[in-house]
């Protein structure tokens, strides 16, 4: 478990971890079970700094900087993934096409407008819920937000196709046993509960059922998944727990 997490801290963040891991491939698939584990410890060290922020500024500015403070980070790493995703899936070009996109580095008009629309949706949607909850429970789903990015993935990983075209990290994922996905699953659904109640089972239902949604336009677009579309969903699955929670909440 230790070997995971720091595999998963040396590939998803920036902080500077010197410790070699063998064979990393390998261990990053057989660790897959503590992936949201992994996302609930970088969660709480952002919450963390989150509950200090709260003493000296108000709740829905303490919301921006827990997007500033997760973009230093993790260097942006699942927003660069939705950028090139968003450029090259809404690009109207063949499967080949939108594939030489999304590994082109340069960000494009649709992937611009994707990070715009994303930290819109999370500004807002964070403004409008921190006025309706206590400062702890703030505290709670700051690092559920966190957490939630590990969480859309490893939702990905109980069954995903790869795409032809993949030849990176990506091509062995679809090795990855079920299980494994499941147990971390398991995991956040009991954090999810114990933190924001039945409100937050909601967000993550949907969320999880928005999945095949995102995995039937992905597999119908590129016939599988790239390093990129997959690492697009830990955005995406941010923000539609975001709306449903909010909605939840509102009602």
């Amino acid at each position: 478990m230790i070997t995971s997490l720091i595999l998963y801290g040396q590939f998803f963040t920036r902080v500077p971890i010197p410790i070699p891991i063998d064979e990393p491939q390998e261990k990053f698939n057989k660790g897959i079970q503590y992936l949201t584990l992994f996302g609930l410890i970088l969660g709480a060290i952002e919450a963390l700094c989150f509950w200090g922020l709260s003493f000296v500024f108000p709740t829905w500015l303490c919301w921006i900087f827990l997007l500033v403070i997760d973009g230093m980070i993790t260097g942006g790493f699942h927003l660069d993934a939705l950028a090139d995703t968003a450029d090259g899936m809404f690009s109207s070009r063949n499967k080949e096409k939108m594939y030489e996109i999304m590994k082109d580095s340069r960000s494009g008009t649709m992937g611009a407008l994707a990070l715009i629309y994303y930290y819109l949706l999370m500004i807002g949607l964070t403004y409008f819920i921190s006025g309706h909850l206590s400062i702890m429970t703030n505290v709670f789903l700051a690092a559920i937000t966190i957490m939630n990015t590990k969480t859309g993935i490893s939702l990905i990983f109980l069954r995903i196709s790869n795409s032809e075209k993949e030849k990176g990290l990506l091509k062995s994922w679809g090795q990855i046993a079920p299980w494994r996905a499941a147990v971390s699953q398991l995991l956040a659904i009991i954090v999810i509960f114990l933190g924001l109640g039945w409100k937050g089972l909601v967000g993550y239902i949907v969320a999880a059922l928005f999945v095949f949604v995102y995995k039937h336009w992905i597999n119908k677009q590129l016939g599988g998944f790239t390093g990129d579309t997959l690492g697009a969903y830990a955005s995406i699955c941010q923000v539609i727990f975001m709306i449903a929670y909010a909605a939840v909440v509102k009602l």
